[in-house]
C-alpha cells in the first residue's frame, strides 16, 4: 500500500503536508509558545497534520481522521480571534460548532474513498461529511472576516502578519479546491493539492518570522531556490521547445542553463534576501560606516549611544528607543546587526581599558619601587638627624615618616600584581577581629569562599576610614539567593558628591590624612575575587561600604 501511496504526486504532497504540519506545530511549542496566537496555531497544524495522514489511509482509520475538519475550523477562528484581538465570546461557540459537526460525521459518516484518474486513491465527502465541510467553511470564513476586520485597526507589525496569514489562507483555498473535483463531477487530476503543503509553511512562517530570525534566514534560502528552480524550469521549456525542431540544441541550452545558474546564484539570493527582509539590506559599506560611527566611544554606555544614534539614522526614527521586539524582520535584522557590533566594540573596548590597565599599573610600579628606594634612605636620614631634638620634635617627625612608609606600602602593594587565594572561612570569626571597634552583625554559621588575608586587607581599609570619621561602626553580614554581603557602616560626616564617582580610583581620598589607596586596594581585591564594593544607603548610617562576593553562602 505504501509504494502506491508514494506513487502518486497528491499521496506526497499529503506526506509532506502531514510531516510539515506536526513538525511546525512541535516546533512552535518549543521555541514559540509565548507568542500571540501560537497555541492555537499549533494545535490547528497539528489537526491539519493528522487530516493529511486521513487521507493517506484508505479505511475506516482514515475517515474517522477525515472528520477532523470542523474542529480544525474551530480552532482556526480561535487562532484568528487571538491574533486579531476581536471576537473573544465566539471562541466557545465554535468549539461548540466544530465538535458537534465532527462528532456527527464519525456517526454518520464523512464519506468514502474512491478511484479516481491519476490517483490510487481519493476521498470524497457525502452525507454528514457535507455537513461537517459546511461548517468547516463556515468557521474559516469567520475566522478570515475578524482578521480583516482588526487588520484595520492594528499596528504594522501585526497587520502585516495578518497579511501572512490571509496569503497562507489563498493557497490553502486554492490547494483544498481540489477536494471538490468528485463533488463536482470534474473527472481531471486534483493538481490544486499538491501546493498544500506550502499552506502549513507560510502559515507557520507568518506567526514565526517576527518570533525567531532564523525562520528567515531559511525563508531566504527557500525562496532562492525557488527562484533557481523556476529559471532553472523556464530554461527547460525553451530547451525542449527548441529541440523538438532542431536536434543537438538541447545540449546546448543545459549548458546555458548550468551557467546561468550559477553566474545568477548570487544575485537571485540577493533578490530573496530584499523579499524576506525588505528595508534590512546591510552593504559591507553600511558596516563600516557603523565601525567608524562607534570607534571613538569612550565608555559602554558612550557605545550604546551611539549604537542608538546608528540605529535611528538607518531606519529614519526619532526615537532611539524604539521596541523592535515586534518590528518586521528588515529592521530587527539591521537592529540586531549594529547590537552585535556594538557588542563587539564594547569588547575591543574593554581590552584597550585593560591593557591601558596593565601599562599604566607596570608604570605605577616601577614608580613605586623607584620611589621606595629613594625615600627610605632619607627618610633614615631624617630620623637619625632628630634623635638630638626634643621629643615634640621626634614625635612629629615620627608620624610623618610613618605616613611616608604607608604611602610608600599601599603604592607598591596596588602596583604590584597578585593574585588571590580562596578557601572557606566562617565569617563570624573573621569579624569578631573587630568586635572592639565596631558592632558586629553576622550569622553565626554564615561561611564565604575568599583569600583571608586579602578579606582582611580589605576590611582593615574600609575601617580604618570609618574609624577616621565616624563615631559608631556597624559591620553587617548578610546572605541572598545569589551572593553573600559585608556592610560597613559609619555615622561620619559622609562622603563629599564630589569624589563620589571616582571614590575607588587611586589617590582620590575623603580624608586630609589618607593616601588615596585604601579604596582603590579594596575594588582590586573585590575585582580578584569576582566581586564588587560600592558605596550604597542604608538607613541610619551617613555612610555604608557593601562587598558582594558572588556565590551563595556555603552550608555549615
Amino acid at each position: 500500500m505504501i509504494l502506491p501511496l508514494l506513487a502518486t504526486p497528491i499521496m506526497v504532497a499529503m506526506a509532506l503536508t502531514a510531516v510539515g504540519s506536526l513538525a511546525l506545530a512541535g516546533l512552535l511549542w518549543r521555541t514559540a509558545w509565548t507568542a500571540r496566537g501560537a497555541r492555537p496555531l499549533a494545535a490547528f497544524l497539528l489537526v491539519v497534520g493528522f487530516w493529511s495522514v486521513g487521507l493517506l489511509i484508505p479505511n475506516r482509520f482514515g475517515a474517522l481522521l477525515l472528520c477532523l475538519a470542523p474542529l480544525g475550523g474551530a480552532v482556526f477562528l480561535h487562532f484568528a480571534v487571538t491574533l486579531g484581538g476581536m471576537g473573544r465570546v465566539l471562541i466557545r461557540w465554535g468549539y461548540a460548532a466544530g465538535l458537534l459537526a465532527m462528532l456527527a460525521a464519525m456517526v454518520g459518516g464523512p464519506g468514502a474513498f474512491i478511484a479516481w484518474p491519476g490517483v490510487a486513491w481519493f476521498f470524497r465527502y457525502q452525507g454528514a461529511g457535507l455537513v461537517a465541510v459546511g461548517v468547516t467553511v463556515a468557521l474559516a470564513v469567520l475566522g478570515h472576516a475578524l482578521m480583516l476586520r482588526a487588520s484595520r485597526v492594528a499596528e504594522a507589525p501585526q497587520r502585516r502578519q495578518i497579511a501572512l496569514v490571509l496569503a497562507a489562507s489563498v493557497i490553502g483555498l486554492v490547494g483544498t479546491t481540489g477536494l471538490a473535483y468528485p463533488l463536482l463531477g470534474i473527472r481531471a487530476f486534483p493538481w490544486p493539492l499538491v501546493i498544500q503543503p506550502l499552506y502549513s509553511l507560510v502559515l507557520a512562517y507568518a506567526l514565526l518570522r517576527y518570533r525567531l530570525m532564523a525562520i528567515n534566514q531559511w525563508a531566504v534560502r527557500a525562496v532562492s531556490w525557488a527562484l533557481l528552480i523556476g529559471l532553472a524550469a523556464l530554461v527547460s521549456a525553451l530547451s525542449a521547445g527548441l529541440a523538438a525542431r532542431q536536434a543537438g540544441v538541447s545540449f546546448a541550452w543545459i549548458a546555458v542553463a548550468l551557467l546561468a545558474g550559477l553566474g545568477l546564484a548570487a544575485p537571485l539570493r540577493r533578490l530573496a534576501d530584499r523579499i524576506v527582509y525588505p528595508g534590512g539590506e546591510i552593504t559591507p559599506e553600511d558596516m563600516a560606516q557603523w565601525r567608524r560611527v562607534l570607534e571613538p566611544a569612550r565608555s559602554d554606555a558612550e557605545v550604546d549611544s551611539l549604537a542608538r544614534q546608528a540605529l535611528s539614522a538607518r531606519l529614519n526614527l526619532t526615537d532611539a528607543t524604539i521596541e523592535l521586539a515586534q518590528a518586521p524582520p528588515g529592521p530587527r535584522r539591521v537592529a540586531a546587526v549594529i547590537a552585535d557590533m556594538a557588542e563587539q566594540a564594547k569588547l575591543d573596548l574593554g581590552r584597550r581599558h585593560a591593557l591601558a590597565e596593565q601599562e599604566r599599573l607596570a608604570e605605577l610600579g616601577a614608580l613605586a619601587a623607584t620611589i621606595a628606594h629613594d625615600l627610605r634612605n632619607p627618610l633614615n636620614i631624617v630620623a637619625m638627624a632628630v634623635a638630638d631634638a626634643d621629643a615634640a620634635t621626634r614625635s612629629e617627625v615620627k608620624t610623618q615618616i610613618g605616613r611616608m612608609e604607608i604611602l610608600v606600602r599601599d603604592l607598591l602593594d596596588y602596583a604590584r600584581p597578585w593574585r588571590v587565594t580562596p578557601s572557606v572561612i566562617v565569617l563570624a570569626d573573621t569579624l569578631a577581629a573587630w568586635s572592639d571597634t565596631a558592632r558586629i552583625a553576622c550569622p553565626p554559621d554564615l561561611r564565604l569562599r575568599a583569600d583571608p588575608g586579602r578579606l582582611h586587607q580589605a576590611l582593615t581599609n574600609l575601617l580604618e576610614n570609618a574609624r577616621g570619621d565616624g563615631v559608631r561602626v556597624l559591620i553587617l553580614a548578610e546572605a541572598t539567593t545569589d551572593d553573600v554581603l559585608i556592610h560597613v557602616c559609619d555615622d561620619g560626616p559622609g562622603i563629599p558628591a564630589d569624589i563620589r564617582d571616582s571614590l575607588f580610583q587611586p589617590f582620590v581620598s575623603r580624608s586630609p590624612q589618607g593616601t588615596g589607596l585604601g579604596l582603590a586596594i579594596v575594588a582590586k581585591v573585590m575585582t580578584a575575587h569576582g566581586g564588587t564594593v560600592s558605596l550604597t544607603d542604608r538607613p541610619g548610617w551617613t555612610t555604608s561600604f557593601t562587598l558582594r562576593f558572588p556565590g551563595s553562602e556555603l552550608p555549615a
